[in-house]
């Protein structure tokens, strides 16, 4: 078998109730009658893991991620569909899952154990290994009720990771600890990749599932959005969740638009390749570095308006990355009549990760107060081929030299 999960049109889907005696009533009726309401929480998903590779899983609050990552640990039966792991199968999930809370770390690492298939004297000859992992020092035996989140945490990660699963289930469990013990779980779960293991890996942290994952599907309302390499399904997924706190009215701004007859008035932009001053269509995937040019047509339609030209790049999230204004640039202003186009050039593009609208605006000779404005039909999607996440990736240099024990520390001037 190449997989080491296969998932088949895997569905589940609930009974909402609007109260206790609804429930009662349709189970009075003896299914005559319904008084529930169906939920698909997950809706015909397929997908497969192969051997030795991270199968990231991302989505929103209540999108369906936890539940398939249930299914798939066992915890939680599908209404249909079917699915395979090839293995042995450790999770994740949710933190304290499994453990008792009355009992200490040492007796939930046997209990957990044994839940495993483990017979005692096996997890004795482990024990010192989990113990040492998770670093509770002397709380290992006290009740897990007197831990705090983060301990929990170490502790099912310990324990989880301690029995060598062929496929390991993780469901946003990085998100609580300190950063220092994060960082051991994440080397742990490189060294389990490095070893053929499988992983399922759930998390909100973008940057996590690009670093961790080979493949990512995205799972909106139940179903898969999308599905493929991490940087494209990530930066597709961010510009989607930036988008839905998105103002339209921020493209002008703040500033409102002149009302007034015969304004000047955009009739075009395009956002294009600059190869060496002649235009190349902009291509689907743009890398920083590339070389870019914005033009503008426009028409003035009464002498001495006195146009100045400008342009604006927003995230999708409505974020100004970058602006540009012929009259900082020093412009001399446009006021003859007739159609004119303005190209602005922009070398050696900047920009990180991400999904950018591009504007372009006419102002007035004030350069407070808009004519017009229209925005580039497509969007500029930015994907770099290392992940560095930020918005702006700056030219920068690094430097690195021995100091001897006898060379002070340089002064700085200032409070």
């Amino acid at each position: 078998m190449d997989s080491a999960v296969h998932a088949s049109n895997l569905t589940k889907e609930y009974r909402l109730y609007p109260g206790s005696v609804a429930r009662l009533k349709e189970l009075m009726s003896f299914g005559k009658r319904k008084y529930h309401r169906a939920f698909r929480a997950l809706d015909d998903v397929s997908f497969e893991v192969p051997r030795g590779s991270a199968l990231g899983v991302i989505g929103e609050n209540g999108a369906g991620k936890s539940t398939l990552l249930k299914i798939l640990a066992g915890t939680t039966l599908a209404t249909s569909g079917s699915f395979v792991t090839d293995g042995k199968v450790a999770s994740l999930l949710e933190l304290g899952t499994g453990f008792h809370t009355e009992f200490t770390g040492r007796a939930n690492i046997y209990l957990a154990g044994q839940v495993q298939g483990f017979t005692r004297r096996e997890i004795d000859d482990k024990l010192e290994s989990i113990i040492d992992f998770a670093e509770l020092g002397e709380y290992i035996d006290q009740p897990v009720r007197t831990y705090s989140s983060g301990m929990v945490m170490r502790l099912g990660f310990s324990v989880a990771t301690a029995i060598d699963p062929d496929v390991l289930i993780i469901d946003e469990i990085l998100a609580v600890g300190d950063l220092y013990f994060q960082k051991k779980c994440v080397d742990r779960i490189f060294d389990f990749r490095r070893r053929g293991k499988s992983i399922l890996f759930c998390s909100h942290s973008l940057y996590d599932v690009r670093q961790v994952c080979d493949e990512v599907i995205w799972i909106r309302d139940g179903h898969v959005e999308a599905r493929g390499l991490p940087a494209e399904v990530t930066v597709n997924y961010g510009n989607f969740e930036r988008s839905q706190t998105s103002d339209p009215g921020i493209i002008r701004g703040e500033r409102e638009l002149i009302e007034a007859v015969d304004k000047p008035r955009i009739d075009a932009v395009r956002l294009v390749l600059d190869a060496h001053g002649a235009n190349q269509p902009l291509p689907d995937l743009v890398k920083p570095g590339s070389d870019l040019a914005f033009e503008i047509d426009f028409e003035v339609f009464k002498p001495g308006a006195g146009v100045n030209v400008g342009a604006a790049v927003f995230r999708t999230d409505n974020v100004m990355a970058a602006s540009f204004n012929s009259l900082l640039q020093g412009m001399e202003k446009v006021s003859d009549v007739g159609r004119h186009r303005c190209r602005m050039t922009i070398p050696d593009l900047r920009l990180g990760e991400g999904e950018y609208t591009v504007v372009g605006y006419l102002f007035d000779e004030t350069g407070l107060h808009v004519y017009d404005h229209r925005q580039q039909d497509r969007n500029l999607l930015v994907v770099a081929e290392e992940n560095q996440p930020g918005l702006v990736l700056h030219h920068h240099a690094f430097t690195v030299e021995p100091l001897r024990d006898d060379v002070p520390a340089p002064e700085v001037d200032g409070p």
